[in-house]
């Protein structure tokens, strides 16, 4: 099950909150795999981290954006953190959610964003590691505050900027996927693999895409799976043993 929203970790509902709300999903019976998307920072809480720890079918995986690292271009964002509450919020959900996967979205080139500010986002990406994220260059969008901005980062910088951040996230992906390999991972197998129909894959509790080297599970099956090899963005493995 996915809970879906705009901000979705926002929800409130007269006294009733999100953790509150995640809580009551996680109980109901025979639902065994929970996500949620897409949060904000702002309201990613301690309580709403201690829920996800308490309770085995939420997944332990947060899409946290980032958009930018400097604290100047947050602010023309109107982004309502600072880079410093941005680790701040990292470091409590590490520590809360130590296995925690973390992704992200970042965008490059925004109205003002200097070389400076640009080395914030990539210094941010350093200290987080994640373990993906959605990377674009900035574009107007009509009837948006920012398309009234002056569109000042040439496109060949907006290129750069973005390749250096790609291969950046490649590097860290890679190396967070490394160390998994020999690890035993619940996977919900979604389907047969592209590349070949003795192959299923699915997810991770960590949202990675995982190749499983069998054909006898099906779609639907949790499966435990030892993580054998990594390639690009996805786990290889064998079932281990199946719920």
């Amino acid at each position: 099950m996915t809970l879906l929203g705009q901000n979705v970790n926002s929800y409130v509902y007269q006294d009733y909150h999100f953790p509150q709300l995640l809580a009551k999903v996680a109980q109901i019976d025979k639902i065994k795999r929970i996500r949620f998307t897409s949060p904000h920072p702002a309201d990613v809480t301690p309580d709403m981290l201690t829920v996800m720890r308490d309770h085995g079918n939420i997944c332990k995986h947060i899409h946290l954006p980032l958009q930018a690292g400097s604290d100047k271009i947050l602010a023309a964002m109107n982004r309502n953190y600072t880079q410093r509450d941005y680790l701040r919020l990292v470091e409590t959900i590490k520590q809360i959610l130590p296995e925690c996967a973390l992704t992200t979205d970042i965008i490059v080139g925004f109205p003002g964003e200097t070389k400076d500010d640009f080395r914030e986002t990539v210094k941010v990406m350093n200290l987080v590691r994640f373990d993906g994220a959605f990377m674009f260059q900035y574009s107007p969008r009509p009837n948006t505050k920012a398309s009234k901005l002056p569109d000042d980062v040439p496109p060949e910088e907006k290129q750069a900027r973005l390749a250096e951040i790609i291969a950046l996230q490649k590097k860290n992906t890679l190396e967070r996927n490394q160390a998994l390999i020999g690890s035993i991972q619940t996977v919900l197998v979604e389907g047969i693999s592209k590349k070949s129909p003795y192959e299923m894959f699915g997810r991770t509790d960590g949202n990675k895409i995982t190749i499983i080297k069998s054909n006898s599970v099906k779609v639907g099956d949790l499966v435990e799976v030892r993580i054998e090899q990594t390639a690009g963005v996805s786990l290889f493995g064998t079932v281990v043993n199946k719920e």
